[in-house]
């Protein structure tokens, strides 16, 4: 197949143009979305562009430590976040946060890089930091949904968890947890299901419009959505085990 089709500042610039049919569309069933759309735009093109160049910095040098360091600050920042969204409050929750992204990241990246990709070295850039990000991106989504529902559960059915503290259940937050698990990876299972049928998958479709042949799209679409379902379930079973080390107190009482 033939390399991508390069486009031109000047046409992305020209394709920005159709944002006026959203904005248009806001002004005139006065959703007072305008000033957030074109504030969330203008952000994720600076983000996009800043990372795009430092992106081609880490392909051109190859150096192991400013992978590294990108890699610590997209687990760092997806911690933060995660912690912000899911409205618990900083401190030792962000740090059971981060490291569950770290413990995803060492179960799922080297059979990928290594025994999967052969990526010569393993930590090249090109393989390294696109695949940590599509799975950093999917454990963000997960572990907020995980924890709002874990601590609401908690907070709204804290008789129960007093009922089940009162007689002796080994683990009296073991229901809350069962159902934080299942209410965050629910959705995750029913996207891959639909997969292929409903919409095509976003990497896949960019290697094919990269001219990656589609059959080989296709395997790299279905490693990621396997290392990506493997790395949000350890992630959230990580973070939950470790917040509810420091969630209770010595009596079991909920002090998050």
């Amino acid at each position: 197949m033939n390399d991508a089709v390069a486009i031109s500042n000047l046409s992305l610039a020209g394709f920005y143009l159709l944002l006026l049919v959203p904005l248009a569309l806001f002004y005139r069933w006065q959703l007072g979305l305008s000033k957030s759309t074109v504030t969330a735009v203008l952000r994720m093109t600076l983000q996009l562009a800043v990372v795009g160049l430092y992106l081609q910095t880490l392909f051109n040098f190859q150096h192991l430590g400013l992978n590294l360091l990108w890699l610590g600050i997209m687990v760092t920042v997806a911690g933060f976040s995660i912690c912000r969204r899911a409205g618990i409050a900083l401190g030792k929750a962000t740090l059971a946060v981060i490291t569950g992204l770290l413990v995803c990241l060492l179960v799922v990246l080297p059979p990928m890089l290594v025994g999967l990709i052969h990526a010569e070295p393993w930590w090249q850039a090109q393989y390294l930091i696109p695949v940590a990000g599509m799975i950093l991106g999917n454990a963000l989504t997960v572990n907020v949904l995980a924890l709002e529902r874990w601590y609401t559960s908690l907070k709204e059915k804290n008789n129960e968890y007093q009922f089940y503290l009162a007689m002796g259940a080994p683990h009296p937050v073991q229901p809350f947890q069962r159902e934080a698990v299942k209410a965050a990876l629910l959705p995750q299972l029913a996207s891959m299901s639909t997969l292929g049928i409903v919409a095509l998958p976003g990497m896949m479709t960019g290697q094919i419009l990269g001219g990656t042949e589609p059959v080989l799209a296709v395997k790299y679409q279905l490693a990621i959505m396997i290392a990506i379902l493997v790395a949000v379930s350890v992630s959230v079973a990580a973070t939950l085990g470790m917040m509810s080390r420091f969630a209770f107190n010595r009596y079991g009482q909920f002090v998050l």
